[in-house]
C-alpha cells in the first residue's frame, strides 16, 4: 500500500490509556443493559492485554479479558491506533475457544518446514482477516523476508493473498492497508470524540481503574447517562417482550466446521431460525462453495433453493446501518458480509450518551461462525461490535415470502 498521510504507527494509543478504554467500554455496555453484559461489573479488567498485530506488522488490537476468579465473562477488544476510529472495537461474550500458546507449540515445526528454514522469527498473533486470528512466522531467506500464517484455531495454513472476486472464505488481508486516507481521516476525527469520553473520567477514578478488583465500585461512582437507548434482539415469539423470561429467543450460534465455511455456517444459523435444518455439507454446494475458495458474496440463490423458494432472499451490495436496523426490527436475521468473511446478525444497539463528547454508539449483535470447530456447537463467538470500526461490504436478506 502507498504511504499514508495518517500512518497507524504514528497514531498509536498510549499504553496507559488502553485499560481505561476497556473499562469504559464495559461500563457503557452495562449502563445500557446490553444482553450478555450486565453481570460483567462483578468482574475485573485484566491489566495485561493480549496484543494482536496486523499482518503488516503493526499493533492492531489489545484484547482485555474480563474475569472474576476462574469465571471469564468475555473479552474487550481495544483499538491500538486512533485510525481505527473506536476505543472499543468489539466485546466478545464468554471464554475463548482457542489457545495461542498451544497453537504456537504445535505450529513451530510446521512453520520451519513450510518456510524451508531451521530458524523462524518469534511468532506473532495476527488478525489475518478481521476478526479471524492466526499465528504468523517470518524468516529471512535468499529471496528476502518471507512469512507464513496459520489459523489459531484450526491450525491450517492461510493463503497469503485474497482470491479473485468478492469471495468469503479463508485468506489473508491487512486491516490497516485496506483503509484509504479519507477513511482514516474520518476515523481519527471520531476517535477524538472517544477521547473526550475517556477524558471525562476523573483522575481519582483513573487511579482506581488501574487497581480495581471489580468494576462495580467504579460504576457506582461514575454515573453514565443515556440520551437515547434503542436495543433490539431477535425474538421468534412476539407475545412477550424480548427481555421477558418466557420470550422465545430462537437463534443459535453455529461454528464453521470447515475453515472457509463462514458463509455456510451463517446460512445454517439463519435457516434454523426459520425451521429449515441442513448440515453444513448439504448447504455448501447451494451457496456456490469451492474448496479453498469459500463462497461468492451473493448467496441469495442458495437460500431460496434450500427452502424451495419459501424464503425470499436478496443480495445487497450497499450495506448501511439503517438497513441492518430495519431488518432486526422486522425480526429477520441476515448475513452481514465484511471483507472475506460472513457472519449472522441477530440484534443491534443505538446509544447516544450524555457524557464526554456525546458520542453515538452503533453496535451490531453478531453471531460469528469463527473460530472453526469440527463440532459446530463448540465453535464461533457472539459479540457486540462497533458499526463504524468495521468495513461492511454486503448483506444477504431472508424472509418468509407470504402471498
Amino acid at each position: 500500500m502507498p504511504s499514508s498521510r495518517y500512518p497507524e504507527s504514528e497514531l498509536l494509543v498510549p499504553n496507559e490509556q488502553l485499560v481505561e478504554h476497556a473499562t469504559l467500554g464495559v461500563l457503557k455496555n452495562a449502563a445500557a443493559g446490553l444482553p450478555g453484559m450486565t453481570d460483567w461489573l462483578a468482574g475485573a479488567v485484566r491489566k495485561e492485554p493480549v496484543l494482536i498485530h496486523d499482518i503488516n506488522g503493526q499493533p492492531l488490537f489489545h484484547d482485555f479479558e474480563v474475569a472474576r476468579g476462574s469465571r471469564v465473562f468475555g473479552t474487550v477488544r481495544v483499538a491500538a491506533s486512533t485510525v481505527i476510529g473506536a476505543g472499543v472495537v468489539s466485546t466478545e461474550i464468554g471464554p475463548r475457544l482457542w489457545d495461542y500458546a498451544s497453537a504456537v507449540r504445535k505450529l513451530t515445526p510446521t512453520a520451519r518446514k513450510d518456510l524451508a528454514v531451521t530458524r523462524v522469527s518469534s511468532p506473532k498473533l495476527v488478525c489475518y482477516s478481521y476478526p479471524k486470528l492466526g499465528v504468523m512466522f517470518e524468516a529471512d531467506g535468499p529471496q528476502g523476508r518471507t512469512r507464513v500464517i496459520y489459523d489459531v484455531a484450526s491450525l491450517e495454513r492461510v493463503p497469503d493473498a485474497p482470491p479473485r472476486g468478492a469471495m468469503e472464505g479463508c485468506f489473508a488481508w491487512s486491516y490497516y492497508d485496506a483503509l484509504a486516507d479519507d477513511d482514516r481521516k474520518t476515523r481519527i476525527a471520531r476517535f477524538k470524540k472517544v477521547e473526550q469520553d475517556r477524558g471525562g473520567i476523573p483522575l481519582k477514578l483513573r487511579k482506581q481503574i488501574a487497581t480495581a478488583r471489580t468494576i462495580t465500585p467504579i460504576a457506582e461512582e461514575l454515573k453514565l447517562k443515556l440520551r437515547i437507548n434503542v436495543t433490539r434482539l431477535l425474538q421468534y415469539c412476539t407475545h412477550y417482550a424480548s427481555d421477558h423470561a418466557r420470550s422465545h429467543h430462537c437463534f443459535s450460534l453455529h461454528g464453521q466446521q470447515v475453515n472457509d465455511y463462514c458463509a455456510v455456517a451463517t446460512c445454517q444459523m439463519i435457516l434454523c431460525y426459520y425451521r429449515y435444518y441442513y448440515t453444513q455439507n448439504e448447504i455448501a454446494p447451494a451457496l456456490g462453495y469451492s474448496p479453498g475458495g469459500g463462497c461468492p458474496a451473493d448467496q441469495s440463490a442458495g437460500y431460496k433453493s434450500l427452502t424451495c423458494k419459501h424464503l425470499d432472499s436478496s443480495y445487497d451490495a450497499a450495506a448501511t446501518w439503517e438497513k441492518a436496523r430495519d431488518q432486526i426490527n422486522l425480526l429477520r436475521p441476515f448475513k452481514s458480509g465484511i471483507p472475506g468473511h460472513a457472519r449472522a446478525c441477530a440484534g443491534y444497539s443505538y446509544l447516544r450518551w450524555l457524557w464526554g463528547g456525546g458520542i453515538t454508539d452503533k453496535k451490531l449483535y453478531v453471531y460469528d461462525p469463527w473460530p472453526w470447530n469440527a463440532d459446530y456447537a463448540l465453535g464461533g463467538a457472539v459479540t457486540w461490535e462497533d458499526w463504524d470500526a468495521i468495513t461492511h461490504t454486503n448483506f444477504v436478506y431472508a424472509n418468509i415470502d407470504c402471498p
